[in-house]
């Protein structure tokens, strides 16, 4: 069985909630929408099922995404992750000081009737590295650690790249 729960983050009275669903079972998960299962202990990690057409290929099942807590970038999610059309994206950075190879993590939803746009967080420069060679990536969410006291936020995606038969059909492998 599963059921919806509005969760109040942080303090009273900031009044923000957040839905997602608690399910006894993984296999009762609503598609991309955040859930937890009954069994977990922690209340702050919810995770995402999420599809994607033939075309992907999973490149990361569960790939950590770095400099999350810089930024403000915590709050962003925050504002983002729960609405109906929240979706996460991969931008190449070409002009990062850094990393030439930078993936930004982006995330976008409409807030109050404006598409927001946030930038997340980055893919790892080991991942980014090894990504140098695919033209198109996408990603999906695929768990999020809720910051509470004594814990921290953290944010996992499933990292995209275009299938070798996407490639050939289209003549780019």
């Amino acid at each position: 069985m599963c059921s919806l729960f509005r969760w109040l983050f942080g303090k009273k009275e900031s009044g923000k909630h957040y839905t997602y669903a608690i399910c006894d079972k993984k296999s009762e998960a609503p598609p991309n929408m955040w859930y937890r299962l009954r069994k977990w202990k922690s209340p702050h990690v919810l995770r995402m099922e999420t599809t994607w057409t033939r075309d992907w290929k999973v490149f990361s099942v569960d790939e950590p995404v770095v400099g999350v807590t810089r930024e403000n970038r915590e709050s962003s999610f925050l504002l983002l992750f729960d609405q109906p059309d929240f979706r996460i994206f991969l931008e190449r950075e070409k002009d990062n000081p850094v990393d030439p190879n930078a993936i930004k993590v982006k995330g976008s939803a409409t807030v109050q009737g404006n598409l927001l746009e946030r930038q997340l967080g980055y893919l790892s420069k080991e991942t980014a590295e090894t990504l140098k060679g695919e033209e198109e990536l996408d990603a999906r969410p695929y768990c999020v650690y809720l910051p509470h006291k004594g814990g921290s936020y953290g944010l996992r995606l499933r990292v995209l790249i275009r299938s070798q038969s996407y490639k050939k059909k289209t003549g780019r492998a």
